[in-house]
């Protein structure tokens, strides 16, 4: 071999091997960086607690009804000098329920509620707002001898059965003629109040009261039914029988309450 040859392989043996002929000869590989997860609990393990429904479904593009909804809800709860995002939770608990109640089988961010909707859903989760802090239990035996909140309650559904009696009355043969909008509004109220009374019997200690309750829920659903299917004024689409029905049941709910309230 040339003196040249003999000096050029003499280098090659000197210089430092590839990466790929270190890791052929079990040299340790390059350390490669690893993606880890952020961690959903906190510190002790504990999951974060669960956000409100309706706040949640409040954010977005697509919460406008639920913005809508939310809105009527804090205008009807303005008489109670607050908001629904001021609430306690226990109290939002309870709004969240009668939304359920009243309107069952649909979802905040999907069905806008009317203005009356919402003041009888504030209504009957938190009861009249002019005892509102004094007495925060409904749903215990009531006391005697004193303005408790369950007392209220009875009054102001006494006071709903008589404007329910009233208003029924207009609508008969005899009353005074109203727009259409006026008188399907009236009735979709009645509905709305006559639920109210179903819940405020059994939860305000007048179970007197829950059996003609539920036959004046009965009767004004059906009479809310028979006008939006009609084209004709109320006197005539819902006939003298059914207005004569919800007249007797609101003035016999009205005394029935009263007792109640008396009794108490």
């Amino acid at each position: 071999m040339p003196r040249f040859a003999r000096l050029l392989c003499a280098l090659l043996l000197l210089c430092p091997r590839p990466a790929a002929l270190r890791a052929q000869t079990g040299s340790p590989p390059e350390p490669v960086l690893e993606r880890r997860a952020v961690p959903t609990a906190g510190a002790a393990g504990r999951v974060p607690a669960e956000s409100d429904p309706w706040v949640t479904s409040y954010v977005g593009l697509s919460g406008r009804t639920a913005r809508m909804n939310m809105g009527q809800l804090d205008r009807a709860l303005e008489p109670y000098r607050t908001s629904y995002a001021r609430l306690a939770a226990e109290d939002r608990t309870r709004v969240r329920q009668a939304f359920d109640d009243l309107i069952p089988d649909q979802r905040f961010s999907r069905y806008p509620i009317s203005a009356p909707q919402a003041r009888a859903i504030v209504y009957l989760a938190l009861g009249p707002s002019e005892r509102r802090g004094r007495d925060g239990d409904c749903d215990g035996p009531r006391r005697r001898g004193g303005g408790t909140r369950c007392d209220q309650a009875i009054d102001s559904l006494s006071r709903q059965a008589a404007w329910m009696h009233s208003s029924i009355l207009a609508m008969g043969r005899s009353g005074n003629r109203r727009p259409r909008d006026q008188e399907l509004a009236a009735l979709r109220t009645m509905s709305e109040q006559a639920r109210a009374m179903v819940l405020g019997a059994s939860g305000c200690g007048c179970p007197a009261a829950r059996d003609e309750s539920e036959a004046l829920l009965t009767s004004t659903r059906e009479a809310v039914d028979v006008y939006e299917g009609s084209s004709m004024p109320a006197w005539m689409s819902l006939g003298d029988q059914r207005v004569q029905r919800i007249a007797r049941l609101s003035d016999s709910l009205e005394r029935t309450f009263l007792r109640c309230l008396g009794d108490g």
